[in-house]
């Protein structure tokens, strides 16, 4: 009899540790939220100083984001930071801070489509891989596109191309005019 009770208490104590154990936190990092990106530019010779934002506060399938219309000057050279907020709580977390901190383990990718621009690095890793979170923007002639920014999470930045491995923490699309 003593022996069925102590068989049961054994079972019912690693039936709890098991559950206990299965609602541990996992020790991976959980990837931020990211609400808004803002795109900060200013032109090198100090004419120009702007942010455009995008913002989707309630995430994917529900509202369309907000989108900042980027409108630049022709023929001029900015320098370009990316910040990243999540703003669904108050007070709103800035997230950028986290990222560059994380460099090894973040990369920013940008398309641009349409529109008469360039965007080259201005920064990398502290392994010296690609980062871009600070970049050289240089906008020719008129023209009017889009420029895609995405944060990419844990890419693989040794493969042939970085900018398509990890996962994506935000994508950001924008409409591009220079004027």
């Amino acid at each position: 009899m003593q022996t069925n009770m102590f068989k049961k208490s054994i079972l019912a104590a690693m039936l709890l540790i098991f559950a206990f154990s299965s609602c541990k936190k996992d020790d991976t990092t959980e990837q931020e939220l990211i609400t808004t990106v803002v795109v900060h530019v200013e032109a090198t010779d100090g004419s120009f100083d702007q942010e455009f934002e995008w913002d989707d506060r309630d995430g994917d399938g529900g509202n369309a984001p907000v989108i900042d219309e980027i409108v630049l000057p022709a023929g001029k050279t900015f320098h370009c930071h990316v910040h990243f907020y999540d703003r669904s709580k108050t007070p709103e977390e800035d997230i950028t801070t986290e990222v560059a901190e994380e460099n090894t383990e973040h990369l920013l990718v940008y398309t641009i489509s349409g529109a008469n621009l360039t965007i080259t690095p201005d920064d990398t890793d502290d392994n010296g891989k690609p980062f871009r979170l600070e970049t050289t923007w240089g906008a020719g002639a008129a023209s009017t596109g889009t420029v895609k920014v995405v944060l990419r999470h844990e890419p693989d930045k040794n493969a042939a191309n970085p900018d398509v491995t990890g996962d994506v923490d935000v994508e950001a699309e924008f409409v591009v005019k220079v004027q």
